[in-house]
């Protein structure tokens, strides 16, 4: 955490239930307030439309929710004598259930109470692209000749923008730990720290603001869609987690006298994450979109398994152990909220726990090899949302209320896909998912 920069400034924000940030600019003297915004923000789509969900919308008279800015999330912003400051939010003087980061709150706790503190570091990937009034949606992907995996200078394609986004994200203390170009061109991926789930899944979620925002103040745009280009691979948000003890800094992943040297309690997260697989998939997947990613062939988390530092697994156990022992899920997409992806992943690990669930045997051989598995995500948003609903014990851990508001807000997005009649081709990028995604994620 970073401590208080003392601009006369800050910009406090929170995430919807889209994946969205939402805040306002206040006087650095009055922090310690709470500010008051309608709760329905909750209830809308990226389009403003505000859905009947009860509870909060208009049957209840489109109420105030209070934001409780988390001061020692303060920290230096990208904007002239601005700080930044994620925000908590409370309904009726408690907690609001369905907000995004109560959710991470209530897992994190879920483990606590087990005596288990969890840690997360969070792989991001995103496009930055050009405005071009010919483009579907208003933007074309960067060309770059001379682009190459993990490239940097003149192979990432855009050194000065690069520099741009890297140093940005040091003055705020996002702990950086590195930026590059990945797979194609205009892509790039940045790392930051791994560290207490709640502390890595702000620095992931104001890191998306930055580099959008950034990007825009250079001409460009910055897109965190699943795939953007049907001839280009998709970006993801990897999640990596592991445990340790409340109070202790020893990684409960790490089993050096253990199969594979990971311990069983890393056996049994795997289990739940590999039970509650296709369920999980609403949350780390959140559009019509983001399921031309999840694809076989396209390493991108698609089978329900999990492998040794094998990347066609979607629960990959990285070849380092001791500290370092981890479970990275490459099932997210880049428009995955960080909170709610984080939230899902960590409530499905701890249902394996309870219930000592095993992972079985890891998915051997490169992307040729058979899956050793015939479970994988759902094949469209639609079926997903289907999934978690029929997940029980899944909906019963993240918050009842939270699934059902999230379930009307996804599905609104289903109802508005095939209300515009556009034809399902995984080998094109629709010019409606262009013109509704893109300005947005």
């Amino acid at each position: 955490m970073s401590p208080a920069m003392g601009n006369r400034r800050v910009r406090v924000i929170w995430s919807d239930l889209n994946g969205l940030a939402h805040g306002r600019y206040i006087p650095d003297r009055l922090l310690g307030r709470h500010g008051h915004h309608a709760v329905t923000t909750l209830a809308m789509n990226i389009e403003r439309d505000i859905l009947p969900i009860s509870g909060y919308s208009g049957d209840v008279g489109y109420p105030d929710m209070s934001t409780v800015p988390v001061v020692a999330s303060r920290r230096p912003g990208w904007e002239p004598d601005t700080d930044v400051v994620v925000a908590d939010l409370e309904f009726e003087h408690k907690p609001l259930e369905i907000a995004p980061r109560s959710a991470l709150k209530r897992a994190v706790k879920a483990w606590q109470a087990r005596g288990y503190e969890p840690h997360l570091g969070y792989e991001m990937e995103f496009y930055v692209m050009a405005p071009d009034a010919n483009a579907p949606g208003g933007y074309a992907l960067i060309p770059n000749p001379a682009h190459r995996v993990y490239g940097v200078g003149h192979g990432a394609g855009n050194p000065e923008l690069l520099f741009a986004f890297y140093d940005a994200a040091e003055r705020s203390a996002l702990e950086l730990e590195g930026m590059m170009g990945e797979f194609h061109p205009g892509q790039y991926e940045l790392n930051m720290r791994y560290g207490p789930a709640l502390d890595a899944a702000d620095r992931a979620f104001v890191a998306k603001e930055l580099t959008r925002e950034v990007a825009a103040q250079h001409g460009f745009h910055v897109t965190y869609m699943g795939r953007p280009a049907a001839h280009y691979v998709g970006s993801g948000l990897h999640i990596n987690f592991s445990l340790c003890k409340v109070d202790d800094t020893g990684n409960c992943f790490d089993g050096p006298k253990d199969e594979h040297g990971i311990s069983p309690v890393a056996r049994n997260c795997l289990g739940g994450l590999i039970a509650h697989h296709a369920a999980t998939t609403a949350f780390c997947a959140p559009l019509i979109n983001s399921y031309k990613r999840l694809m076989p062939g396209l390493i991108a988390g698609y089978w329900a398994n999990w492998g040794l530092d094998n990347r066609t697994s979607t629960y990959r156990v990285p070849g380092e152990r001791g500290s370092a022992t981890r479970i990275e899920n490459r099932m997210p997409c880049g428009s995955a909220d960080p909170y709610l992806s984080a939230a899902a992943m960590l409530q499905a690990a701890l249902l394996g726990y309870d219930q000592d669930l095993d992972c079985g045997e890891p998915q051997r051989g490169d992307g040729d090899a058979e899956p050793n598995t015939d479970q994988h995500t759902p094949e469209s948003l639609a079926e997903a949302l289907d999934a978690l609903e029929a997940d029980a014990e899944l909906t019963d851990a993240l918050g009842s209320d939270l699934v059902r508001v999230y379930l009307a807000l996804r599905r609104n997005d289903v109802e508005r896909w095939e209300k515009a009649g556009v034809e399902w081709n995984p080998e094109e990028i629709s010019e409606w998912e262009l013109a509704q995604y893109l300005p947005f994620y």
